[in-house]
């Protein structure tokens, strides 16, 4: 969503707050603390992100994680009656747990009509569900509400209890349960669905509160500014059975200290007698000074980009490596495309060649030469001569030239003047006789 959309999404969220219902809250039990919620049309439930969210959603008290108070006041306008308002809020950590501990009180003044009182004690925490990105927040209140008219006082005592559900993506849905109570004289409990979406420092916000036959939805923009030091807002009003009106505010943030501011324009024009004109003071303990938190904040930032920088560099590291290896690979597999396409080309010269060759000899088999009787082998020639060498024996020399040792007597007889104790004498020369006719044909 861009700057130009934020642009077009105004008008309609404006168009939004001037078509709502008519039907509005005649009630003070209706009325709720808080300059910066009441300037968001109190469609704070989902929001809930500071201690004023005991009084809208105990959930809410675990997006808190340092000490932290309030203190607000406030003056309605309306037909019936003027009304005043003081409010106190107070959050803390629960040492040694994850939980955060609220505690809340709010007086109404209504000249002529009655007069409120309401203590709230809560404790927020959050659990881890399968499948959804972030914890569900949850939250219950103890409260001790004082209502008193001029005919009669009640004095009550009930429960609230509410749900946040949050994504990555600034999506928060909020349900809430309130005014769960007893000794008041009639029914109070009331239903409250909410949503809220941020983005880039923007915020919408908008709650449907239900109880009983009554339904009204309310809605809230704000919009952070300077790195978040001041935030402006506008909202539905809630009346008081008088005219509707547009809530207005401006949030300044220098922490430790934060002060939020709310006022507001009658539709009907400035003559009417509705709207809503409050302030509220608070200081947030351990936090850091808002120049430290600028600072700090601008170093992570800067940090965050380097990080960012290095992260590239590396991907454009990896990147050119990976071109490289490439090109390399690519030259690889060129070579090879060249080899195998030499070889191709030698292989179609060796098929062509393997071609003529069966041609050819299926022309000869179908045309065979005629056969060439082989010429008969000479005779052999006999006596031949041998030289005696060291080692030879007649036996050895008769199976050399006959094939067969036992012929050795032969050797013998022509050759006794070389033979000495039996042995042919070395270096002699020996007549070999031709084999008896019979052995011819083995020696052949």
């Amino acid at each position: 969503m861009s700057f130009v959309d934020m642009n077009k999404l105004a008008p309609f969220m404006l168009g939004l707050l001037l078509s709502a219902a008519n039907a509005a809250a005649a009630d003070l039990t209706f009325l709720r603390p808080g300059a910066r919620a009441n300037a968001l049309g109190t469609a704070f439930t989902s929001v809930a992100d500071d201690p004023y969210t005991v009084f809208y959603n105990p959930a809410g008290l675990r997006n808190l994680d340092s000490v932290e108070n309030r203190f607000g006041l406030a003056r309605r306008i309306s037909t019936l009656s003027p009304t005043g308002e003081v409010s106190i809020a107070y959050a803390r950590p629960v040492p040694d747990t994850s939980r955060i501990a609220g505690l809340g009180y709010h007086a109404v003044r209504q000249a002529k009509t009655g007069d409120m009182d309401s203590l709230y004690m809560g404790l927020g925490d959050s659990f881890v569900l399968k499948y959804l990105q972030r914890p569900v927040l949850y939250g219950v209140n103890f409260k001790i509400m004082s209502l008193r008219d001029p005919e009669k006082s009640h004095l009550g005592l009930g429960v609230e209890g509410g749900l946040i559900f949050s994504s990555n993506m600034g999506l928060k849905t909020s349900l809430a349960l309130s005014d769960l109570a007893i000794g008041l004289g009639r029914p109070l409990t009331a239903l409250t669905i909410g949503n809220s979406y941020r983005w880039r420092g923007n915020l919408i916000a908008m709650d449907l509160k239900m109880r009983g036959s009554y339904s009204e939805l309310f809605y809230g923009l704000e919009r952070g500014l300077f790195n978040n030091l001041l935030q402006v807002r506008a909202g539905k009003g809630v009346t008081l059975g008088g005219p509707d009106y547009l809530a207005l505010g401006l949030g300044i943030n220098t922490t430790p200290w934060i002060i939020d501011l709310t006022a507001s324009i009658p539709w009907k024009g400035l003559d009417q007698s509705a709207g809503l004109y409050g302030a509220s003071v608070g200081y947030r303990f351990d936090a850091p000074a808002f120049a430290e938190r600028f600072v700090g904040e601008a170093g992570a930032r800067a940090g965050s980009l380097k990080t960012q920088i290095d992260e590239l560099r590396a991907q454009k590291a990896g990147l050119d490596n990976s071109i490289a290896t490439y090109r390399a690979n690519k030259g690889v597999l060129e070579t090879d495309l060249t080899i195998m396409q030499s070889r191709m080309r030698d292989m179609e010269a060796r098929l062509r060649e393997l071609d003529l060759q069966i041609i050819e000899a299926e022309h000869r088999k179908e045309n065979p030469k005629p056969v060439k009787a082989a010429p008969p082998p000479k005779p052999e020639k006999w006596p031949k001569l041998h030289k005696v060498e060291a080692g030879d024996t007649l036996r050895s020399i008769a199976s050399r030239y006959y094939g067969n040792p036992n012929l050795w007597e032969r050797i013998y007889e022509a050759n006794q003047k070389y033979i000495s104790r039996g042995l042919p004498v070395e270096g002699a020369v020996l007549e070999i006789p031709a084999p008896p006719a019979r052995e011819m044909g083995d020696v052949r």
